[in-house]
């Protein structure tokens, strides 16, 4: 089971362990002891679910004391494979936070190996962007000529010379990417420039909003075309 840390509000000494559902989704509760979050309440919180037997924890947005959490051997609730999946909003939440009309748009895939995310994203773009550029050393070219025939549209092989508005990176990029970057790579992207939340309906708000989808949506309780993606750019 999923554990779920929250600030508590009743005796300092006590970490309160109880089963709740956040849009059907089951989990442990944790509330940490006291009106504050401090180190030593947060790791008694931490190891308390660990001793009930939970690997994977939700936390609120921007909590503060993730190290205190990961010292108990606790750990996020991954979000890469959804991030990945969710790759073509974040493109069209990307290119309008920009002001960048899709027609004009130039889109980088950059990755180490064509994965079924990368491809799915790419078939997806293809026919909505004005150029796809693929950047993918195992697997690229044939990607290229797939959509090609797909689509009867030129798709480029991607370089440094090639200007582009969104670079969407399925893995590390070493900083190579161009243009806007989106790292979609690893078990928990960093995408603080984007939001996430529910089409219909609100989230909990004791939870960080990323990580509770990536649960419910891999659990199956929710579809991709269910969550929506906004820009949050920092002027």
């Amino acid at each position: 089971m999923t554990g779920h840390i929250v600030p508590g509000a009743g005796n300092r000494f006590l970490v309160r362990l109880s089963r709740e559902r956040l849009l059907g989704l089951p989990l442990l509760r944790a509330e940490v002891p006291g009106k504050s979050l401090t180190p030593r309440r947060v790791r008694r919180t931490a190891r308390a679910l660990r001793k009930a037997g939970v690997v994977r924890v939700l936390a609120p947005e921007e909590f503060p004391l993730w190290n205190e959490v990961l010292a108990q051997g606790l750990r996020p609730v991954e979000t890469g494979e959804l991030c990945r999946a969710l790759a073509v909003p974040v493109t069209l939440a990307a290119l309008a936070g920009d002001g960048v009309p899709l027609r004009q748009a130039s889109v980088t895939l950059q990755g180490d190996r064509v994965t079924r995310a990368l491809r799915a994203a790419a078939m997806e773009l293809c026919p909505q962007v004005r150029q796809l550029l693929v950047e993918v050393p195992a697997g690229g070219e044939e990607l290229q000529r797939e959509l090609s025939r797909e689509f009867g549209l030129p798709v480029v092989e991607g370089g440094p010379e090639r200007q582009t508005h969104l670079t969407l990176c399925f893995s590390p990029s070493g900083g190579a990417g161009r243009g806007r970057i989106a790292d979609l790579s690893g078990e928990t992207p960093a995408l603080a420039e984007y939001r996430f939340s529910l089409r219909e309906g609100a989230l909990p708000g004791d939870a960080a909003a990323l990580p509770l989808l990536s649960a419910l949506w891999v659990s199956g309780r929710l579809e991709r075309s269910d969550i929506a993606v906004s820009p949050h750019f920092h002027t």
